[in-house]
């Protein structure tokens, strides 16, 4: 209400609050609200998403240089293969932000750049290195990862609701981040060198547990959806809440923002 936005702007702004029902900005702490982060099932599944989803990327950025060196090539040339997987990095994180938001299918493109990915890490984990090429492709491929995160974030921004709850949430989700980020590097040990074998099942484990859990979340959704949707068939009302600082549990008119 304070920016330099015209009257009829302004107006259109708070529309957009009362059609995505996720309140308001309230910057009373509400201990309930706290509370309820930890009784929500999406809750513990984003959490396993992030955090399974980013010991892969943490571990293939801080170790790339041993990898595609241990596959046979100079330091020069280690230095000069490392430079396309920047490229395969933002291609991906584009394409797959772009998709989700043209076809309003978050999970769906969160499997799909997950997928070669998961190729990806076969290729380095279970191929020897008499098959250079192929495994410098998997390398690249499993820089796909980075691109499910922004879609994550965008989970959460629309499915959860009331201020306290959605602030307590990015601060998990943040924990969840590091988590990850700090478990990735780890699972490259001195003792497995040059290959790193254990490192790279590892990476092929993470992925597969972020798909599956990705995909539960989905079913969990639709179940959330089909739940609401039966209350307010049974009768059950609620006075508005497009404006209040309420929750997506709270809000009976709230619904999942289901992405596919």
């Amino acid at each position: 209400m304070t920016s330099r936005l015209t009257h009829e702007e302004k107006v259109y702004a708070i529309e957009r609050l009362r059609e995505n029902q996720t309140g308001i900005e309230n910057k009373h702490f509400k201990i309930q609200q706290f509370k309820e982060v930890f009784e929500d099932p999406q809750t513990y599944l984003l959490t396993l998403i992030t955090t399974a989803g980013l010991i892969p990327n943490a571990a293939i950025s801080q170790f790339q240089s041993l990898i595609i060196k241990d596959i046979g090539f100079t330091p020069k040339q280690t230095q000069l293969l490392s430079i396309p997987s920047g490229v395969v990095n933002i291609v991906a994180i584009v394409s797959a932000t772009l998709l989700a938001a043209k076809f309003s299918r978050r999970t769906l493109f969160m499997v799909i750049v997950l997928i070669p990915s998961l190729l990806g890490a076969c290729l380095l984990a279970f191929l020897d290195n008499s098959h250079p090429a192929a495994k410098l492709a998997g390398n690249y491929l499993t820089h796909c990862n980075n691109a499910f995160l922004p879609l994550t974030y965008s989970l959460i921004t629309a499915n959860y609701a009331g201020h306290t709850k959605k602030v307590t949430m990015n601060a998990v989700i943040l924990m969840a981040f590091c988590l990850g980020n700090i478990l990735g590097p780890l699972t490259f040990r001195d003792e497995d060198a040059p290959q790193f074998i254990p490192a790279k099942v590892t990476i092929v484990i993470t992925i597969s547990i972020t798909i599956v859990s990705i995909i539960a979340l989905r079913f969990y959704y639709v179940y959330e959806n089909r739940r609401r949707e039966k209350r307010l068939e049974e009768g059950e009302v609620q006075n508005s809440a497009d404006f209040l600082d309420m929750t997506d549990r709270e809000n009976l008119s709230f619904r999942v923002s289901l992405p596919s």
